[in-house]
């Protein structure tokens, strides 16, 4: 189904402690299926996208709910979002090396293409899209 959207859902919300991890797993799980439509690069970059959302969700509110990826073809992006039921959102604050943490978000804005946040009655969508060649 070459051209068709892919779409990957997988709900966070029953295993508060092993969230992030568990999305993590669904994101390298899904990536390995469709990797040869994405390439290595893509690949590594969405994972690492993945890791950081995941992280912000779990150390700046109650964790994340849900993680979804889709994948457009036709218009070469591929979508990461992590859901929270936080309503806050994640700044791009001032880079500042010596620090050993508040670079998640930098690195998000370093690998793709386009990044924002979706408001929702229950919360927020982070959401990153990467280029897919």
């Amino acid at each position: 189904m070459v051209g068709h959207r892919l779409h990957y859902h997988r709900d966070l919300g029953s295993a508060p402690a092993g969230r992030p991890r568990a999305g993590l797993d669904f994101v390298r799980s899904r990536l390995s299926e469709i990797a040869d439509r994405l390439g290595g690069e893509v690949t590594q970059n969405a994972v690492l996208v993945a890791c950081e959302l995941l992280t912000n969700a779990s150390g700046h509110t109650c964790g994340p709910t849900g993680i979804d990826l889709e994948l457009d073809p036709e218009g070469g992006r591929l979508t990461v979002s992590v859901s929270d039921p936080s309503s806050r959102v994640p700044l791009l604050r001032p880079y500042r090396p010596a620090e050993p943490h508040g670079h998640g978000m930098h690195i998000v804005d370093a690998l793709a293409a386009a990044w924002g946040v979706t408001q929702r009655p229950d919360g927020k969508t982070v959401w990153a899209t990467l280029a897919v060649p």
